[in-house]
């Protein structure tokens, strides 16, 4: 099916300037669009001859253009600090405050891409930019305008009612006013310095300044070849070179679309043989693309990053034709160039695009860069927060030491450590000091980026080739940019720039850069992006991101000259930016028999999910046969999570049986607490994971603050605030009196728990420590309200936390055994001759329960686990101690209003845990406890999942469970 070579444009091209040139081919410059279709002429040049011939002259057409003058293409950034000097001077001259330039730079992209437009399509900014009155005023300024280019001018116009302007306009009126004067003045700075821009140069050109229009002479003859939308410029340059003879055009289309007026891909194409009058070499009367060998499947691929992987069936059996004219894949949307390199693993892919610099490690740690520079700037310029220094040790590419490592990483986490010096960083190695020094100014910063990045590269033994060429061309974008900010440092131009400012533009100049991929450029696969294609034709293609809104691309550059005015003045407009896209495509069909059109299909997927209309308009307007086809997901099994049971034998069985083992010293002994009982009663295998497995859940990071921790902080607080009372009455006038040392109490608890310096002032806390501290400070009045309201009382003991341990026994399997309990109270106290346990809560704990057997059920909304473990307290200090009569209170902070007494409410009666009602609720506990230790050392019931799910919502190890 693949089409015969003869049909391909360049071919063609090959063969004619074989016949018109033979022997002076050598003297003739052929003048491309881009490079790629250079190599292709060359292969086809050397197919036909026969035998060794001299190349002709081969340029782009930037390139070519740019040897008509001896001035230099002036840089972004070089243009960008003119421009600003000249608005500045502007805007003095007006009695205006100047604008720094980080508030002008994304003001001057767009006018410097306004002022490029004017010059490539030959516009008098004087009149583009002119502030029109009236109808009258348009038709005297512009006598040459017909009545539409009127109406366009006069429709904009009529909307900027000088009677009556909004801010908005006034202030759009003032920046139109001053750009004629500043495209003069910034023209003017640029030719003194022996500097243009390229969309100047081109009007120079054109205009017969500044440049020497006989610079082709040189040449026996010039070709342009495979040329489309062509600018005003090169119109009026074109027409007069092919009018003195000097140049002949070789136009690649089909009759297809050049023949229908209303066909948007010929538009350009019958504008320049129509209208400009430029004579196409090759006769336009074959309509190739409605063929009905042509053969198109159009996939809808389930998903952005699928249509890349779906290149696999789509290329299978293939893979051992690799003519470099046979097969592309072309990329409508380039950012699929990844998910097809991962995809395809032919050895012989031949990558026209690059490799984009943004999209690999090497940007990424160049990001991590910029990012500790941006945060030391914008703070202290001394220390630096945990995640930047965490980030950075962690990176694979910049190879800290695995001692260092393990040693920061200890400090971020058991410490606590939430900011770091820069000095103690500085220390690491060479790497880590040109990361954390401190900004000086843009020229050092500059070179201090290029310095790490070599270091990197010198320093990493396995960097791979291609991020090594990353590297390089990247530092050497960081040395033109540093060599740029020098020489304005001279001129005093940059006094003012911000740290800020300048990593913004180092992140752009970084961003758009790629590297070439090694291999033959003429064998293979190839792989480009719809402007590489141009003048290539290939048997079969593979076109991805097909569309709306990739092929043809909405989007518009950003403008300042409206869309009205654009028309008036034959600037492009959005229909011109579908009408190129639109020959993009369909020339691509002029000699592929074979097409594969791929598209997302995916609705609500970050990219478009709406089929390019250009495929649609394919089947209306041809004979081609289509097929539509749905990419076909592999089928998932949904395999039901299978319980996880843990049988208590071998090393699990060891492991538990050391809670029934007695020691010398209690102290080492295995002993259960409150919460430990708790999680056996939620889920036993809970109670496997923490107290036998030992496994514990991640350590919070520093900044990262929990209801533990704030529970932690509020306990804190309370021991320190009765430490001093411990034996001694505590009165109302006692609370009040220490009230004032709250404030901090709270913050030397918050200081000690995420070890913070306690002499940082309040402010210089992060915004939510500061929300924190506030919070358990009103926690902590709630408390000493409620205690002042009671008072007086004695406090006997304060968060004791080994002391009770007492043994308790119970029967397994006939036989009696002891496990050691634990209880850790916040607090013991006496009101009335009646001893309390509080138990302070700062989430959503409740005094209210069912009944006693609810509070061992599966129904979660039934338990009430802080009962439980209150209830368990009691047992355990009434044992140790010897007593009884003990009560168990919770202090709820958040609310006081119900007291603080367990109760039980019905329309018929209020049971709260007191005197005989506690004394059956401890005896019925202590029974249940017994019961429940014996099914836990029991051998035969093994450790297994709960079948309550919502047990598991908040559980440490629902990740290991799958729940």
């Amino acid at each position: 099916m693949n089409s015969k070579s003869t049909d391909k444009f360049l071919h063609r091209l090959a063969l004619d300037l074989l016949d018109r040139f033979g022997n002076d081919l050598q003297h003739v410059a052929i003048v491309f669009n881009n490079k790629r279709p250079q190599l292709f002429l060359k292969k086809y040049l050397a197919e036909i001859s026969g035998k060794p011939i001299w190349s002709p002259h081969f340029f782009t057409i930037q390139q070519f253009f740019a040897a008509s003058t001896s001035q230099v293409a002036a840089s972004q950034l070089k243009q960008f600090f003119i421009l600003l000097s000249e608005y500045n001077l502007l805007l003095a001259q007006e009695g205006k405050e100047q604008v720094s330039a980080d508030v002008f730079y994304p003001l001057a992209e767009i006018i410097v891409s306004d002022f490029s437009q004017i010059d490539y399509y030959m516009a008098n900014p004087d009149k583009v930019f002119s502030l029109i009155g009236s109808i009258a005023e348009l038709e005297q300024q512009f006598p040459n305008f017909d009545k539409e280019q009127l109406e366009f001018m006069e429709s904009f116009w009529a909307s900027f009612s000088q009677e009556k302007q909004s801010q908005i306009q006034e202030k759009f009126i003032e920046m139109w006013h001053r750009m004629p004067r500043l495209y003069i003045n910034f023209h003017k700075r640029l030719a003194e310095q022996n500097l243009v821009t390229s969309a100047k140069m081109y009007r120079n050109l054109a205009e017969g300044k500044d440049s020497d229009s006989n610079f082709l002479k040189k040449f026996k003859h010039v070709v342009f070849a495979g040329f489309n939308a062509l600018s005003k410029a090169e119109e009026v340059l074109f027409k007069n070179w092919h009018d003195e003879g000097l140049c002949s055009f070789y136009f690649d289309a089909d009759e297809h679309y050049f023949s229908d007026p209303i066909q948007e891909a010929g538009h350009f194409i019958r504008r320049n043989i129509g209208t400009i009058g430029l004579e196409n070499q090759f006769k336009i009367e074959e309509n190739r693309i409605n063929s009905t060998e042509k053969e198109f499947t159009v996939i809808q691929a389930m998903g952005q990053v699928a249509q890349g992987k779906i290149l696999k069936q789509v290329l299978a059996g293939h893979e051992n034709n690799h003519e470099v004219d046979s097969k592309a894949i072309i990329l409508a949307d380039e950012s699929l160039l990844l998910p097809v390199l991962q995809t395809v693993d032919d050895d012989s892919l031949n990558i026209t695009m690059g490799y984009p610099f943004e999209q690999s490690a090497v940007f990424g740690i160049c990001d991590l860069w910029l990012k500790i520079q941006d945060e030391i700037a914008g703070g202290d310029k001394t220390s630096i927060s945990y995640p930047q220094v965490l980030n950075f040790i962690l990176n694979p590419l910049i190879g800290v030491s695995e001692e260092n490592r393990s040693r920061i990483h200890k400090e971020i986490i058991d410490e606590k450590k939430a900011r770091f010096r820069l000095e103690e960083l500085k220390k690491l190695d060479k790497i880590a000091e040109m990361a954390f020094s401190p900004y000086e100014n843009p020229v050092q910063s500059i070179r201090n980026l290029g310095s790490f990045l070599l270091l990197i590269s010198k320093e990493i033994a396995d960097l791979r080739k291609l991020e090594s060429l990353l590297i390089s061309e990247a530092v050497k974008n960081l040395n033109i940019l540093s060599d740029s900010f020098e020489e304005l440092a001279k001129s005093n131009s940059n006094n003012e720039i911000k740290a800020t400012f300048l990593f913004k533009l180092i992140r752009r100049a970084l961003s758009g850069l790629s590297v070439p991929f090694d291999g033959e450029p003429l064998v293979g696969l190839q792989v480009m992006g719809l402007l590489e294609s141009r003048c290539l034709d290939f048997d079969e293609l593979v076109v991805l991101g097909m569309n709306e809104g990739v092929l043809p691309k909405v989007s518009i550059t950003p403008s300042f000259i409206p869309d009205n005015v654009r028309r008036a003045f034959g600037l492009p407009v959005l229909e011109n930016q579908n009408s190129i896209f639109a020959y993009f495509f369909y020339r691509l069909l002029h000699c592929a028999q074979k097409i594969t059109l791929v598209y997302n299909g995916v609705e609500g997927d970050t990219a478009p999910s709406e089929v390019s209309r250009f495929i649609k308009q394919l089947e209306f307007e041809t004979s081609c046969k289509f097929k539509y086809v749905l990419q076909q997901n592999q089928p998932i099994e949904n395999t039901p999570n299978q319980e996880i049971i843990v049988e208590k034998k071998g090393l699990v069985l060891e492991k538990l049986r050391k809670y029934l083992q007695r020691n010398s010293n209690p102290k080492f002994e295995n002993r259960i607490s409150a919460s430990g009982f708790n999680d056996y009663l939620s889920c036993s295998l809970k109670f496997f994971y923490g107290k036998i497995a030992k496994l514990k859940k991640p350590e919070e990071l520093p900044d990262h603050i929990g209801a533990n921790t704030v529970g932690s902080m509020l306990h804190d607080v309370m021991e320190h605030f009765y430490r001093d009372s411990i034996g001694i009455e505590v009165s109302a006038e006692y609370i009040a009196q220490r009230k004032k040392l709250v404030s901090r109490m709270c913050q030397d608890a918050m200081s000690k728990t995420l070890n913070l310096d306690p002499s940082l002032d309040t402010l210089q806390l992060s915004a939510l420590q500061q929300i924190i501290l506030r919070v358990i400070e009103q926690y902590a009045l709630k408390i000493l309200e409620h205690d002042a309201r009671i008072a007086p009382f004695v406090i006997k003991e304060l968060e004791e936390k080994e002391k009770y341990a007492p043994l308790f026994s119970f029967d397994l399997n006939g036989k009696e055994e002891q496990v050691r309990l634990l209880g850790i109270i916040d607090r013991v106290d006496s009101i009335k001759g009646k001893t309390r346990i509080v138990d302070y809560k700062t989430g959503k704990d409740s005094l209210a329960f069912k009944d006693f057997e609810s509070l061992f059920s599966d129904d979660v909304k039934s338990q009430n686990k802080a009962l439980v473990q209150t209830l368990f307290y009691t047992l355990v200090y009434e044992k140790f101690n010897h007593v009884d009569g003990v009560e168990p209170h919770l202090y709820t902070v958040k609310d006081f209003s119900n007291g603080t007494i367990f109760n039980r409410k019905s329309k018929s009666e209020v049971f709260e845990l007191t005197d005989e009602n506690l004394t059956e609720y401890k005896s019925q506990l202590e029974l249940k406890m017994k019961e429940k230790f014996s099914e836990l050392f029991n051998p035969e019931i093994p450790f297994r999942q709960t079948d309550n799910l919502d047990s598991c919502k908040y559980c440490n190890f629902r990740g290991i469970c799958q729940r």
